[in-house]
């Protein structure tokens, strides 16, 4: 496989028939998702880091296969909590509450989001919860299943409910 960046945010991938057959595949029948598998593996070869999701194309023909990927920056960065102690524990050590940040309810868990680029915040909350930033599909399952408990600066908001 041939991975060649094209600007910041973008590669073009040539994947040969040899490729394929090493992986047991043809050009015909390389799916969409084993596409996505093959890029995620090229990506790693190549020692690119993934931040965010991958968006493919993918035109197969005799020659090989040729994909282009496209990284999609995630908007928002995740942690989940088990309970409210750990919450508060992480809202408290904040210097600063983020008056950005959201609260949901999902899967037993509390969900909080910080706009990507809150860096230093995030690895403040990463003590206390967990980062969910690798899981799948997550803004869009939380957009469906999540139930918002507080939008719009829940840090603060926690503080003022819940006092030291």
């Amino acid at each position: 496989m041939t991975i060649q960046p094209i600007g910041n945010a973008s590669v073009a991938l040539y994947i040969t028939p040899a490729d394929l057959k090493e992986h047991g595949l043809t050009p015909a029948g390389l799916t969409l998702e084993r596409a996505l598998e093959l890029t995620r593996d090229a990506f790693h070869e190549a020692g690119i880091t993934l931040d965010g999701s991958i968006e493919i194309e993918a035109y197969p023909n005799a020659c090989g296969v040729l994909v282009f990927a496209r990284v999609q920056a995630p908007e928002h960065l995740w942690f989940s909590f088990d309970s409210l102690d750990p919450l508060l524990s992480a809202a408290r050590a904040l210097p600063v509450p983020r008056p950005d940040a959201q609260l949901l309810w999902w899967e037993g868990r509390y969900w909080l989001s910080l706009p990507a680029g809150a860096d230093q915040a995030a690895a403040q909350l990463s003590e206390f919860g967990r980062s969910e930033d690798g899981r799948p599909h997550l803004e869009a399952r939380l957009a469906e299943h999540g139930r918002p408990v507080l939008s719009g600066d829940a840090l603060g908001a926690l503080l003022t409910y819940f006092p030291v």
